[in-house]
């Protein structure tokens, strides 16, 4: 069988590619990845899968079974999985759970994505973690496929005028057609989005004037039919940094020109990043703060997480409500059933009603034939969180009053009550004790809303948290931003700690995000902190300033000591501390280890 040609699309033909994805998301993630291809050679890896590259695994291997059923596989136990009993290489595998992903190109099998555990830390989160991570390989698996894409199209570049401006023009990534002298002739519009300039100013140019790192007599010189490069874009004082996969046109064996696919080296991580995080931010360790009232505030709320008792949540705008919310969701037995949201503030008064509790048909003009189901109705089973709860009319205090006592509702025209399955977590900014008095909050409500009440405490009253949700921060909006803020200086620490952010974590996240775009240094100084800030805060004096620098390394050290000495070196705290500080314990272990932490 001949499994490899010039005309042939498959993960070979992108081997490098490959291989760097392995790499950038090995960095990101916690395991070993590998890919391997239709034929069952290992064609990228990391770790002890990089030494195994050109490995073929033969037909006992769970990749083969992954081949054959084209579905994906969670295996937790490979000694003792079914999967695994026909694998030659049973008895020196190391693996103590796996998993696996078909890549797919037009329906046809091209081969497969794994991530690997090799230790008990590693197994425990992808066990934990396992319908997340299968969702991101699937992200992941779009991407490599992509890749593919973008191959064949490369090879179809003979093809007409009109046929490849459709084409190209459907491509995400940015793509700059060049003829042999290097004058571009076609630039499609995800590039005119990337380099954030019509296509009139880019056509007729030079490759070379627009690009920097681009030599068009190397280029004719190369002996491969495609290269990647690294090239470099200048847009006003930003300096920007692009990977372009070059390909050759040619025609018979004439070089005709090139083809430059350009997509951000950013790109991969912040797609890991963000996904991972905004997933992970609706636990309760995703919940960022080591201060004794949060880590109260977590443990006693982690108690109760699995009790349907009625919860009450307040503290002031920007502390972070529905994060607590939606982090008590997914510790209860009901994590995997609907959260639904429904901010009683921002929907109009005459609309909330059939929101909350959803219609019947005819019951209103407008209304759908089949009418609506409720906020309530589609939360059935789950939790339904009603965040400012304080701004409910009163006529609707008394039909939630309703629900909380008998557990049905009513649709606006219907006559038939249903019975639903909810738990309710209820928040708001406002003092309702004080709007009972003034009759405009029911106190019988308030009773059956708070039977179990927490209060959020301000930032301004947890401030031991400040530089940890900072460092939290900067390392989101670097990944977001693709910047390299390493940290910020003494006076820019002091103000914020001065600042009394009436925001809350809101604003200090929305500081942050405005400072890394601004900041065009490694460091963010005070000057590059929002307006507000500076206006309502102190400087240093000169004396103060010096030795000013507070790098993210410093902080993540000061953390973990403080933590030691605050929770004890045995495993048990430490197991608690990664866990606090938002990372797994070999992670924790490991920078006790780099940075010579020592505590007694």
């Amino acid at each position: 069988m001949k499994r490899d040609g010039p005309d042939l699309v498959n993960l070979k033909s992108i081997q490098d590619y490959i291989q760097r994805v392995a790499d950038a998301f090995a960095a990101v993630l916690d395991y070993e990845v590998a890919i391997v291809g239709e034929y069952l050679e290992v064609l990228a890896g990391t770790g002890k899968y990089k030494d195994q590259i050109g490995t073929v695994y033969g037909s006992g291997s769970i990749n083969y079974q992954l081949r054959r059923t084209q579905k994906s596989f969670l295996v937790y136990d490979p000694l003792k999985s079914k999967l695994c009993q026909n694998c030659n290489l049973k008895k020196t595998c190391k693996v103590l759970a796996g998993l696996l992903y078909p890549i797919k190109l037009e329906d046809k099998f091209v081969g497969s994505i794994s991530l690997y555990a090799f230790n008990e830390a590693q197994k425990e989160n992808l066990m934990k973690d396992s319908v997340k991570l299968e969702t991101f390989l699937q992200h992941l698996v779009e991407l490599v496929s992509g890749k593919l894409n973008e191959r064949a199209l490369y090879k179809r570049a003979k093809k007409a005028a009109e046929q490849f401006d459709t084409l190209i023009n459907s491509i995400r990534e940015g793509i700059v057609a060049v003829d042999y002298q290097g004058k571009i002739t076609h630039v499609n519009r995800s590039a005119t989005d990337i380099l954030m300039v019509p296509v009139n100013l880019l056509n007729g140019y030079m490759i070379e004037e627009v690009f920097s790192g681009i030599s068009m007599k190397a280029l004719l010189k190369m002996t491969k039919p495609y290269i990647e490069q690294d090239i470099f874009y200048k847009y006003g004082q930003q300096t920007l940094h692009f990977m372009a996969t070059i390909t050759e046109v040619k025609y018979g064996v004439a070089i005709n020109g090139f083809v430059f696919s350009i997509r951000s080296l950013g790109e991969m991580r912040k797609l890991a990043g963000r996904f991972i995080r905004e997933d992970r931010k609706y636990t309760f360790d995703g919940i960022i703060g080591q201060s004794t009232k949060i880590t109260n505030i977590k443990k006693k709320m982690c108690r109760v997480a699995t009790m349907d008792s009625t919860i009450l949540i307040t503290g002031e705008s920007g502390t972070g409500k529905e994060l607590f919310a939606h982090a008590i969701h997914n510790e209860s037995l009901r994590k995997k059933e609907p959260f639904i949201a429904v901010n009683c503030g921002a929907i109009p008064e005459n609309l909330l009603e059939s929101e909350l509790f959803g219609y019947e048909e005819g019951a209103f003009t407008g209304a759908r034939r089949s009418g609506k189901p409720g906020k309530f109705e589609l939360a059935n089973g789950g939790t339904i969180f009603l965040d400012e709860i304080g701004d409910m009319p009163l006529h609707l205090q008394v039909k939630l009053l309703r629900v909380l006592q008998e557990y049905t509702i009513e649709r606006v025209g219907g006559i038939k009550p249903l019975i639903i399955d909810v738990r309710i977590i209820a928040a708001t900014n406002r003092n309702l004790e004080e709007m009972i008095k003034d009759n405009q909050f029911r106190n019988d409500l308030y009773y059956r809303l708070s039977v179990i009440p927490f209060h959020i405490p301000p930032l301004r009253e947890r401030m031991e948290d400040l530089e940890l949700l900072v460092h939290c921060f900067i390392q989101k909006y670097n990944l977001i931003l693709g910047k390299n803020i390493k940290g910020y200086t003494k006076d820019a620490l002091a103000r914020m700690v001065e600042y009394s952010w009436p925001g809350n974590v809101r604003e200090l996240e929305n500081a942050i995000e405005y400072s890394a775009n601004v900041c065009p240094d490694a460091l963010i100084d005070a000057s590059y902190l929002p307006d507000r800030i500076i206006k309502n805060t102190t400087a240093l004096s000169p004396l103060e300033l010096q030795e000013s620098v507070q790098s993210i390394a410093d902080l993540e050290k000061s953390a973990i000591v403080e933590a030691l000495k605050r929770y004890g070196t045995s495993n048990h705290a430490k197991e608690n501390i990664a866990r606090y500080l938002g990372m797994s314990r070999s992670t924790l272990y490991r920078k006790i280890k780099e940075m010579g932490i020592h505590v007694d």
